[in-house]
C-alpha cells in the first residue's frame, strides 16, 4: 500500500532507506496485537544500522518511534504516520561482573547470560518480557528490582547530539520513568553491574520468581500491568478491583479477571476500545477513591 503521509521520494533515498518497508501492519510487533500500519518500518539488526536510520529521519524531519519487544506498547489503529525502526541488535556478553548487552536483546536472554555466569542482581526479571532497551528506557522492573538498581552505563543516540554513553546519574530514573522518557533518545546498549553468587541460589531464586509471575500474571493479550501504582500502600490493581471492574468490557477490551490491572485483547480489540476501558476504569477510581491512576503502557499515536 501506499505511504500514508508525504515524505521524500524512494528515489533520493541512501541504501538504508531503500530497505524501508512501506505500510507495514505494526498489530504483530505488539503484544497486544493491535495497531495499523507504518508509513515507513525499519528492522535495524546492529546499532550502526538504528543510528543510520535515526540520523536520515531526524535530517529530513520525519517522525521516528523505536522499540523492541512492544510488550509495553500499545499501537494506534491507524498506525503511524513516520518511521517505525524495531530495535533487533542482540549481542550480549558477560565481562567479569558486568553484563553488556544490545538494546534488542530479550531480557529473558539478559537474565538467562547473568545465571549461566553465576552473577546475581537480576534474578527477579526472570519472565520479564521486552527488551533491555525498553527495560533501560523506561526504568523497568519487578519484585524490587528496577533499571536503577542495576544499571552500570548505557550507549545512546540523542537528538541533536547523536551518540553518547552516559552513567546512571543521567537517566534521573523515576517510578517507571527517565529523563529519556520525558525528553526523547534512544538506548542502543547498556551495561548492568551485578555480583559473583552461588549458582545455586541464583537458581533457586529464579524458580522461586517464576513461580510468583504464574500466580500473579494471567496467560494471553496484553501488556502487562497497564497503570502505574500510585503512591501509597493500594496498587492500581486493588483499586480497581475494589470498584468492581474484574472483567469490565469495552468493545474487546477486557480487565483480566485474574489481575484487574492487566487489560486483555479477548480477540478483535482495537486501540480504541482498549483506551476507551483505560477512561472507564480511571473515571471509577477517581471517584470512588479520589486517585489519577497514570498510565504504564505507552500509546504511540498515528501522528
Amino acid at each position: 500500500m501506499p505511504p500514508m503521509c508525504s515524505g521524500p521520494s524512494l528515489k533520493k533515498m541512501s541504501s538504508i532507506n531503500e530497505r524501508f518497508e512501506l505500510g507495514k501492519p505494526l498489530a504483530r510487533y505488539s503484544t497486544y496485537q493491535i495497531g495499523g500500519p507504518a508509513d515507513f518500518f525499519f528492522e535495524a539488526k546492529t546499532k550502526g544500522e538504528a543510528v543510520e536510520a535515526l540520523n536520515w529521519a531526524s535530517e529530513h524531519d520525519l517522525p521516528y518511534f523505536v522499540f523492541g519487544g512492544g510488550s509495553n506498547l500499545l499501537f494506534d489503529d491507524e498506525g503511524f504516520h513516520g518511521l517505525v525502526i524495531k530495535m533487533s541488535a542482540n549481542e550480549i556478553r558477560v565481562e567479569g561482573e558486568r553484563v553488556y548487552a544490545e538494546a534488542g536483546a530479550k531480557a529473558g536472554a539478559l537474565v538467562k547470560a547473568a545465571q549461566e555466569a553465576s552473577l546475581s542482581g537480576l534474578e527477579a526479571w526472570n519472565g520479564l518480557p521486552g527488551t533491555v532497551g525498553g527495560a533501560v528506557f523506561g526504568n523497568a522492573g519487578c519484585f524490587g528490582v528496577e533499571s536503577k538498581d542495576v544499571l552500570g552505563d548505557a550507549e545512546l543516540w540523542l537528538p541533536g547530539e547523536g551518540l553518547k554513553k552516559v552513567g546512571l546519574e543521567f537517566f534521573d530514573y523515576e517510578y517507571r520513568n527517565s529523563k529519556l522518557k520525558k525528553e526523547g533518545g534512544v538506548v542502543l546498549a547498556a551495561t548492568f553491574k551485578l555480583q559473583k553468587a552461588e549458582r545455586s541460589e541464583i537458581d533457586k531464586k529464579m524458580k522461586e520468581i517464576a513461580l510468583l509471575r504464574v500466580q500473579k500474571q494471567p496467560p494471553g493479550l496484553s501488556t502487562g500491568s497497564f497503570f502505574k501504582n500510585p503512591p501509597g500502600d493500594k496498587s492500581a490493581g486493588w483499586l480497581i478491583e475494589q470498584c468492581g471492574l474484574k472483567e469490565a468490557m469495552v468493545g474487546k477490551a477486557q480487565v483480566s479477571k485474574f489481575h484487574a490491572n492487566f487489560f486483555m485483547n479477548k480477540g478483535g480489540a482495537t486501540a480504541e476500545d482498549v483506551l476507551g476501558l483505560a477512561e472507564k476504569v480511571k473515571a471509577e477510581v477517581k471517584q470512588r477513591f479520589g486517585i489519577e491512576l497514570e498510565q504504564e503502557v505507552i500509546y504511540l499515536q498515528s501522528s
